[in-house]
């Protein structure tokens, strides 16, 4: 009788720790891959953040460049036209005082 109720407790003693074990093994594992879970969030978030300031850093300097181009061909067309407007009266001035009277 004492020997069964030793054996009993000792086999529900023996259950209890490997369950114990198994369930913190179980914990531990699922901590693990929490952590690593939370380490690869962590990386996309900070590369995903590296990638919009370089995107809007790009975005940037093509509006820029965009900008001056199109600023350096208004300016180009204006002194064109002026050229133009100045041969013009240049050519004009030249037909009006090659009549002479008589």
């Amino acid at each position: 009788m004492f020997n069964s109720t030793v054996s009993k407790t000792l086999k529900v003693s023996l259950l209890t720790a490997v369950m114990l074990g198994v369930s913190a093994t179980a914990h531990a594992d699922n901590t693990l891959i929490t952590d690593v879970a939370k380490n690869i969030e962590q990386n996309i978030s900070s590369q995903m953040q590296e990638m919009i300031n370089s995107a809007q850093t790009e975005l940037s300097l093509s509006i820029q460049s965009q900008m001056s181009e199109l600023m350096f061909d208004m300016d180009a067309e204006q002194e064109l036209a002026n050229k133009q407007k100045a041969t013009e009266q240049n050519e004009q001035a030249l037909v009006t005082t090659a009549i002479t009277k008589d």
